[in-house]
């Protein structure tokens, strides 16, 4: 997004985001909290940085009574960083945002898409392209929906991939500068490998690409696609599949795909007879995950999986996760998704 800042705060919050983007920090809503933050400033004529107490701290984060809890944490998760960095750069003594409580928030289980779910989709979404010849969304939907279920990517990474990082010749992808600056190989499937071909190939029928540096999924203009649009399309895909939320879970997203990866990875290897503790370090490679503690956070307890296992390893697996929620939870506010 573009992000304009008209307050008086405009050269202090582009800075931050340019600080947090330099550390590794790929938070999407930070910037839309940033546009929201400079508005508030602006629409109560705030004009020095000594105004900026807790009280206003605290009306910025209700301004919007119907928001979550956990929206509001995230709220105050952006204060609580932007007035660190205030503090860092010598323009503010203290942060008021720090006194500021965290809000309860009502705990919720990320959704796990079963088997059954993923063909759903993905038979949606290719009835969808069947029924739209002439648009391209349906399968860029069918083909990055299966690319971030099968190798495990976040939404951004599949979104940023360019044609040359694809390499059809070694089954591979190449993703560059992503969560903390991180560079991967990430293998991929024949299966996978025939769905990226012919995506690629009907692409390029409708947008030939420019060269090598070209956006691998493009939109309905030929550009790259926008991360909110893809939320939006893959919202309405499961509202045709007729996917409902879960009580108690969040609402399934193109993020769950990447958990799900996780989970049904756990599960396979499982099966398999492998021994899951030694099995972490390889996850979290694979994940482009900074330590193993992330890793724990994505494994989930399924009701399949309990079902499958026995005391011994129902034991460490509970274990292995209740200290991973542990953390979880103690770094629950952390800016930046997983």
């Amino acid at each position: 997004m573009k992000r304009r800042f008209y307050s008086f705060l405009a050269g202090h919050l582009a800075g931050y985001l340019e600080f947090k983007q330099k550390l590794g920090y790929t938070s999407f809503s930070s910037p839309y909290k940033a546009v929201d933050f400079d508005r508030y400033v602006l629409f109560l004529g705030v004009s020095s940085i000594q105004q900026l107490d807790e009280g206003f701290v605290v009306h910025w984060i209700h301004s919007i009574p119907k928001l979550t809890a956990a929206t509001k944490n995230i709220k105050l998760q952006f204060a609580r960083g932007f007035f660190d960095y205030l503090i860092r750069v010598g323009a503010a003594q203290e942060n008021p945002a720090r006194r500021i409580p965290w809000l309860r928030a009502r705990p919720s289980t990320p959704h796990v898409y079963s088997l059954k779910e993923i063909h759903q989709i993905l038979d949606c979404a290719r009835r969808y392209q069947s029924r739209h010849p002439r648009r391209l969304v349906g399968s860029t939907m069918e083909t990055l929906v299966l690319l971030l279920y099968a190798c495990g990517l976040r939404i951004s990474e599949a979104l940023k991939l360019k044609i040359q990082d694809v390499d059809f010749q070694e089954n591979t992808l190449s993703l560059w500068n992503t969560k903390f600056h991180k560079e991967r190989l990430v293998p991929f499937s024949p299966k996978v490998r025939q769905r990226l071909q012919g995506y690629l190939a009907l692409r390029s029928e409708f947008f030939p690409p420019a060269g090598a540096h070209a956006p691998f999924f493009c939109g309905a203009t030929g550009k790259a696609c926008h991360r909110i649009v893809m939320y939006r399309r893959f919202r309405e895909l499961l509202a045709q599949c007729g996917l409902a939320r879960p009580r108690g879970r969040r609402y399934p997203n193109l993020h769950s795909l990447r958990h799900t990866f996780a989970v049904h990875k756990l599960y396979q290897w499982y099966q398999q007879g492998h021994d899951i503790l030694n099995k972490l370090p390889l996850l979290s490679t694979f994940m482009g995950h900074v330590n193993i503690e992330n890793t724990q956070v994505y494994l989930t307890i399924t009701e399949a999986l309990l079902r499958e296992g026995d005391r011994r390893f129902q034991g460490h697996f509970e274990t292995i996760t209740a200290k991973a929620l542990k953390r979880a939870q103690r770094n629950s506010h952390d800016d930046g998704s997983r």
